[in-house]
């Protein structure tokens, strides 16, 4: 009877008292916190576990939205996931603050200079993405750190609340956010590191700055009432490990994936490599556009024949942000509309990689190719 002795400690109430099952899941529970906060950094008591990146989002932005003043400013990437746009609007417009964008370069690099001159006396709030979901792009936060630390500092200004969205980056990158003490909060979600779904993390800095936006049994220092996802703080606690302890073996082999298709792929007319092999970009996904195709026709094609791939409004069926995020690429609308994202996990084999090859390449020309020299 241990696998169910096991399991009944899984699902206990980790804040009931009253059971040795409610016992067994709390120690669980922080056992799994501390494991979350070794991996990336941090103490054991600024993780709360959320059931999402987005919910985790939410809570710290909307947490500190009572720190907006009327014309005080939010700076974003343009390459932000909807979930770290969407909740900065409702608290600007809720506060009379103002969001300003940073764009990219024309090499479409992340234009660091812009970040540095947009930070003003007024910024009170800045939301950066380590990765874009879309493209792959990625941003140096340290740098972002360094950045904001400086300007701050010649500003005479408190540095303002740093957001990190890390659900694309914690399977690619090692996190240590004792050595980015600029960070205020940090997110992600146990899905993005093959774990299960409906858990998330939220790093936060300081639980004194925000206040809770959900009230009931006061879980979760206070900051998030509701009974704790057990076995998910678990999972994910596990998957967070494993994932970190291969991250440098993973990203050798995605990047041999990646070269590979980038190589194969950019030699064939009309093919948009939107993911270029080059530092600033991670290995494990690639952007491709097709001019006059839709992303959906070219995702119907590869599906029947086993191959799976999304478009880039996997997450959201409205894309303001993916659309921006390759409008600031200088693609157009045709081009944005015809793209597909094709992402690797630590499980894709070579073998697979080249039938994805093959079978794009087949599909091109026998049913895209002309269609798109015809002008239909």
């Amino acid at each position: 009877m241990l696998w169910m002795n096991t399991i009944i400690s899984l699902t206990g109430n980790s804040h009931s008292k009253m059971s040795i099952y409610g016992d067994k899941s709390s120690e669980i529970v922080e056992e799994s916190r501390e494991i979350i906060a070794k991996y990336i950094g941090a103490e054991y008591n600024e993780i709360i576990f959320t059931k999402s990146a987005t919910e985790s989002l939410n809570t710290c932005i909307f947490g500190i939205e009572h720190k907006l003043k009327e014309n005080d400013e939010i700076l974003l990437s343009i390459l932000e996931h909807h979930a770290n746009i969407v909740p900065y609007q409702i608290i600007a417009k809720n506060s009379h603050s103002k969001i300003k964008y940073v764009y990219l370069k024309e090499d479409y690099g992340f234009n660091y200079e812009e970040f540095e001159e947009k930070i003003t006396k007024k910024t009170k709030i800045v939301g950066i993405t380590m990765q874009s979901n879309v493209t792959g792009e990625e941003i140096d936060i340290e740098k972002i750190c360094d950045i904001l630390k400086n300007r701050s500092e010649k500003l005479g200004i408190d540095i303002p609340y740093l957001i990190i969205d890390g659900s694309q980056a914690i399977t690619h990158k090692k996190i240590n956010l004792k050595k980015l003490k600029e960070i205020f909060a940090f997110v992600f979600s146990g899905h993005k590191l093959y774990g299960p779904q409906g858990i998330g993390v939220l790093y936060l800095k300081s639980r004194r700055t925000a206040h809770n936006i959900t009230f009931g049994g006061g879980q979760e220092n206070g900051l998030r009432s509701g009974t704790v996802n057990v076995p998910g703080a678990v999972s994910l606690a596990k998957a967070l490990r494993l994932s970190q302890e291969r991250v440098n073996d993973i990203k050798k082999m995605h990047y041999e994936y990646k070269k590979l298709i980038v190589d194969e792929l950019s030699a064939i007319e009309h093919v948009i490599i939107n993911s270029p092999l080059q530092d600033d970009f991670v290995d494990s996904i690639i952007n491709i556009s097709l001019p006059k195709i839709k992303g959906e026709a070219i995702i119907n094609a590869l599906n029947e024949r086993e191959i799976m791939v999304s478009t880039t409004s996997a997450c959201s069926s409205r894309t303001f942000h993916l659309n921006e995020a390759l409008y600031a690429r200088g693609l157009s609308r045709e081009n944005i509309e015809g793209s597909i994202r094709v992402s690797f996990s630590y499980e894709t084999k070579l073998e697979e990689v080249k039938k994805f090859i093959k079978v794009f390449k087949d599909e091109y020309y026998k049913k895209f190719k002309e269609v798109i020299e015809s002008g239909i």
